[in-house]
């Protein structure tokens, strides 16, 4: 048996390999579209936060180790390129990655209207928690109307593409299922 044979079997197998690079190529993918400015739509300057439901929904089929790993690397991205948010999106896209898998492997059923009700909640979490910590004390006259303006709609914005971001991935994982 080669080392390659050997690594892979290690690691779960060929398919898992190739699913999680799938998915982590997924999620560099929707992370491009997410901050190259125009290259995605920002209807009123309201910007989708996708990679907050797309590691939900692959917390939801790879479960919370898995989660938190690719909450991380998408947080990693992001804090890679913020001047400001010295690792919060690390911290809190790991966070959801863990908590999201967790809550499906042990009380939640894995289908759309979770995968709804957990990037909503996930989004408006992420959103309120950042809103409160780096935007609030700089504008605290406007601070309501600039919540409800920008960020709030951030999260009805973000929730509309959670069933396609959904159906990708689990598509991604049945293709490269055992």
């Amino acid at each position: 048996m080669n080392f390659a044979a050997t690594i892979a079997d290690r690691l779960g197998g060929k398919n898992t390999i190739l699913r999680r690079l799938s998915l982590a190529a997924l999620m560099i993918f929707v992370f491009l579209l997410q901050d190259t400015g125009g290259l995605f739509p920002a209807p009123g300057g309201v910007h989708a936060m996708l990679l907050v439901p797309l590691t939900v929904c692959i917390a939801m089929f790879e479960r919370e180790l898995a989660g938190l790993f690719y909450g991380l690397l998408a947080g990693a991205m992001l804090d890679a390129f913020s001047a400001h948010t010295v690792c919060f999106h690390g911290i809190s896209l790991t966070l959801i990655g863990f908590i999201c898998g967790a809550l499906i492997t042990y009380f939640m059923r894995n289908n759309l209207s979770c995968a709804l009700i957990l990037s909503a909640a996930s989004v408006f979490l992420y959103n309120s928690v950042y809103f409160i910590i780096f935007c609030a004390s700089k504008a605290p006259g406007n601070a309501v109307v600039f919540y409800f303006r920008y960020y709030f709609l951030s999260v009805l914005y973000t929730v509309i593409f959670t069933p396609l971001l959904y159906f990708i991935v689990r598509a991604t994982v049945k293709k490269f299922s055992k």
